[in-house]
């Protein structure tokens, strides 16, 4: 399984992820960095006056692989 995973700096100067399951795997670094820049600015999760998605400081994709051992499933 991939995810794609928005990385921001908070308000409050702590780092905080945000992990999306079904993201398109093609995605270029530079149209990423301009949504996260929009989702910061939206301000939409502040809580108690702390935006956990201030500053954008990073995107990766997260690769899971998975090994079955047997699958009684099928």
């Amino acid at each position: 399984m991939r995810t794609l995973e928005l990385i921001f700096k908070s308000s409050d100067d702590k780092t905080k992820t945000m992990t999306i399951s079904y993201a398109s795997g093609n995605l270029a670094g530079e149209d990423v960095q301009k949504k996260m820049q929009a989702i910061s600015v939206l301000g939409m999760f502040d809580k108690d006056g702390v935006n956990p998605y201030q500053t954008p400081i990073a995107a990766q994709y997260k690769s899971t692989e998975i090994d079955p051992l047997f699958d009684t499933r099928k």
